[in-house]
């Protein structure tokens, strides 16, 4: 996965940069807490402070598109809408899995001898 920065502004008025982001891969579209991970990484952000606004996948390319927000403080997150801001945050306590492995009965099934 490769990630080039298209454009990067300074936002004083909400007191955050605004970057606006290209991502080439193999393979399926990378997960967002993936892209999130790396862009943090390169930014030099801080991961509390790092909203991933979206990703848009081009059709029939591995390309991919994408708006990140990196504010200068908390208090500046209350612009933020807060589903967004739950997303971005509970990605990085890795959700536990949904589904769990039911335990398989170990005695055959019996039908009252009907089958003869």
């Amino acid at each position: 996965m490769k990630i080039e920065i298209i454009s990067e502004r300074e936002n004083p008025l909400l007191n955050r940069r605004e970057i606006r982001f290209r991502v080439s891969y193999e393979g399926a579209t990378p997960r967002a807490t993936e892209i999130r991970k790396r862009l943090i990484s390169i930014l030099k952000s801080e991961d509390r402070l790092t909203i991933l606004d979206g990703i848009k996948p081009e059709f029939g390319r591995r390309i991919a598109s994408g708006y990140v927000k990196i504010y200068a403080d908390e208090e500046s997150m209350t612009v933020e809408p807060e589903h967004r801001i739950k997303k971005n945050l509970e990605a990085k306590e890795e959700r536990p899995k949904a589904k769990e492995e039911k335990p398989e009965d170990t005695e055959p099934e019996s039908n009252g001898g009907e089958n003869e």
